[in-house]
């Protein structure tokens, strides 16, 4: 596992499944080339649990072939609920001492033996010089995830026609995302991610660049897509359609509206929990993404109702929205410019 920058040289595709979708982007040369989002079965993912990975590994084959996309390395954003992550302050020591010592920081954080794991770290803070009574530190994010897990994503990619380069918890693509912003300010200012996905939507909370912490909020575009199903009497994958074409304004249908309310009511409980909790925090952007970011009648919704400075990441990144889809291909974005 690792988190090192890919070079601009370099060709490598960034690969994310979450939310029931798969995330392609294909860089070249530092450009983007290609960025691709197609749906993700029930019977091969959920949410962002692979259940099927033969099947998982020939989409990603055919969805590569149908959109001309020569590639060999891969980039994988390993979700949230498999990684473990710590942010960690050791005495100074050499590369060796670390690897030897890093493991133990997760003991009281992991189920089983440390060997069923594998470590890496990078550094993210500068090392002290000793002033304290503890002598010199260093700060650093370290992650530990199942090797079991990775070995089958390894061979999933090897399956897909693919080499597995790099594989980054996805918290981690977003603050890559971050160092994309043209101003060094507006990169190290408080800002939430709001990811409304299908089953549910996460509220990621950035500070100073660095990922900070995450709120769930169970509703999500499938609320949205069985309330049109409910009140225009057709199945799920109509109404999904219907929803993505805007069939006869079936995105403001007033029952549709109430869902949308209630999903910014969750949102607004969040900030305000996290601004109780947290007396220096100091919130004041908030990016919305995923599937969500794409229902303007939902985000505009949110706009009014957030008294922040709140945007689209479409609206945020103009310049590497490529196809006009960056709101869902955000994340495997963030794989190949890190």
């Amino acid at each position: 596992m690792a988190r090192k920058r890919i070079q601009n040289r370099e060709t490598v595709l960034g690969v994310v499944c979450a939310h029931n979708r798969l995330s392609l982007t294909f860089m070249r040369g530092g450009t983007v080339v290609k960025d691709i989002w197609v749906d993700v079965g029930d019977n091969i993912a959920e949410g962002s649990t692979i259940k099927a990975p033969n099947l998982l590994a020939a989409l990603i084959k055919d969805t590569m072939k149908a959109n001309q996309i020569r590639c060999r390395r891969a980039a994988y954003a390993i979700p949230g609920e498999t990684v473990f992550t710590r942010t960690i302050t050791i005495p100074e020591m050499n590369e060796e001492q670390i690897r030897i010592n890093v493991p133990f920081e997760f003991r009281d954080f992991i189920q089983g033996e440390l060997k069923e794991y594998v470590f890496d770290y990078v550094y993210v803070g500068e090392k002290t010089d000793g002033a304290s009574s503890d002598g010199p530190t260093m700060t650093l994010f370290a992650a530990a995830v199942p090797r079991t897990y990775l070995n089958d994503t390894i061979s999933m990619f090897k399956q897909a026609g693919l080499k597995l380069v790099k594989a980054t918890p996805e918290t981690c693509t977003f603050e890559a995302l971050l160092t994309l912003l043209p101003d060094g300010e507006e990169r190290m200012r408080e800002r939430c991610f709001l990811d409304i996905g299908q089953g549910h939507s996460r509220m990621l909370i950035y500070r100073d660049g660095r990922y900070k912490l995450m709120h769930m909020i169970d509703l999500g575009v499938r609320r949205i897509v069985q309330t049109i199903a409910d009140e225009m009497n057709v199945d799920m994958h109509l109404a999904e359609t219907y929803l993505r074409t805007q069939y006869e304004g079936c995105d403001t249908l007033p029952a549709v509206q109430n869902v949308y309310k209630d999903i910014s009511l969750e949102v607004l409980k969040g900030i305000n929990f996290y601004e109780v909790s947290d007396m220096s925090a100091r919130l004041g952007d908030v990016t919305i993404c995923g599937g969500g970011a794409m229902i303007a009648p939902l985000v505009e919704l949110l706009k009014n109702r957030i008294s922040m400075n709140v945007t689209t990441m479409d609206e945020l990144l103009p310049d590497w929205n490529v196809n006009g889809s960056l709101n869902l291909t955000a994340t495997s974005l963030g794989l190949v410019v890190e």
